[in-house]
């Protein structure tokens, strides 16, 4: 069987070149060309899409790894923010708390110093009452005295016996 084909003259140039330089006929050439390009480019293109093949699927699976990094990234995101939130909440809380605590202490020791100069004072009054009962005393023990009758001598010099008298 016989196959025609009219090559441009660049073609039958480099068929002829190509021949010399192997050292067989131009119909070896074009034989073992055909032979090649049927067996070994089709094996090639075989393996070059079984490549592309693999190398789309692997592009795939990156970009499916790549989209799963990005969404476990904005969930991180998103957790980062609202413990920094949560911390924010709780600096506030502690601050509150601190600032009622001074507050507190504070207000005790005002009631301390309240406390102590009541304490002073009672004191104060208590020596003021222990002097007014010695006085009272010291009083009722000269008005008991007063008023106790006095001695007969006394009734007759001063003419007193009238209101001494018993009735």
């Amino acid at each position: 069987m016989r196959i025609y084909a009219e090559p441009d003259d660049l073609t039958v140039s480099e068929i002829d070149r190509a021949a010399i330089e192997k050292g067989i006929t131009k119909k070896q050439l074009v034989l073992e060309a055909i032979d090649l390009y049927l067996h070994q480019d089709r094996s090639d293109m075989d393996q070059a899409i079984k490549d592309r093949d693999q190398a789309r699927s692997e592009a795939d699976q990156r970009w499916k790894e790549a989209n799963q990094i990005k969404s476990e990234l904005n969930q991180l995101k998103r957790d980062l923010e609202a413990a920094r939130s949560r911390e924010d909440l709780l600096r506030s809380e502690a601050d509150e708390a601190r600032s009622l605590k001074d507050q507190a202490f504070s207000e005790a020791e005002g009631l301390r110093r309240d406390i102590e100069h009541y304490k002073d004072t009672l004191a104060i009054k208590d020596k003021q009452i222990g002097f007014l009962e010695g006085h009272v005393s010291q009083l009722t023990q000269s008005i008991s005295q007063l008023s106790l009758r006095p001695g007969e001598e006394e009734i007759k010099e001063k003419h007193w016996w009238q209101f001494w008298r018993e009735a």
